[in-house]
C-alpha cells in the first residue's frame, strides 16, 4: 500500500511539472510572438514613412517613432537574452532615433539594420527595400 501511494504521488508530481513546463513554454511563445508582431509593425511603418513625401512625413514619423519605441521595449521581454535579442533591441532603438532625426539616409540604414536583426531571429521580413 505504501509503495502504491508513493507511485501515485510521484505521478501527480510529474503531471504538475509537465503542466507548469507547458505553461511556461506557452508564455514564452506568446512573448516572442508579441515582439515579432511589434517588430513587423515598426518596420512596415518606417518603410511607409520613408517612402512618403516630406510634406506628410512629420506626423507619420511621430507615429512610427512611437511604434518603434514600443517594439524595442517588447523585444526586451523576449525569452532569448542573447546577442540576437540585444541586436534587435538596439536596431529598433536606432530606428526610433532615425525617425526622430528626420534624416532619410539614417532612416534607410536603420531599416536595413532592423531587417537584418529580424532575419537573424528567423523572422520572414518580406519587402526588404524601400518602394
Amino acid at each position: 500500500m505504501a509503495i502504491t501511494s508513493r507511485i501515485a504521488a510521484g505521478l501527480v508530481v510529474l503531471a504538475l511539472l509537465s503542466t507548469a513546463t507547458l505553461a511556461v513554454r506557452g508564455a514564452m511563445q506568446e512573448r516572442r510572438g508579441r515582439a515579432e508582431q511589434a517588430f513587423r509593425l515598426a518596420r512596415q511603418c518606417a518603410l511607409t514613412c520613408a517612402a512618403s513625401p516630406s510634406s506628410t512625413r512629420a506626423s507619420e514619423q511621430a507615429k512610427c517613432r512611437e511604434t518603434a519605441s514600443n517594439a524595442a521595449e517588447l523585444s526586451l521581454e523576449m525569452p532569448e537574452h542573447d546577442g540576437l535579442q540585444l541586436e534587435l533591441q538596439a536596431a529598433l532603438d536606432e530606428l526610433a532615433h532615425a525617425l526622430e532625426s528626420g534624416d532619410g539616409q539614417r532612416l534607410t540604414m536603420a531599416i536595413d539594420r532592423c531587417t537584418r536583426a529580424g532575419s537573424a531571429l528567423g523572422w520572414a521580413v518580406g519587402n526588404t527595400r524601400l518602394p
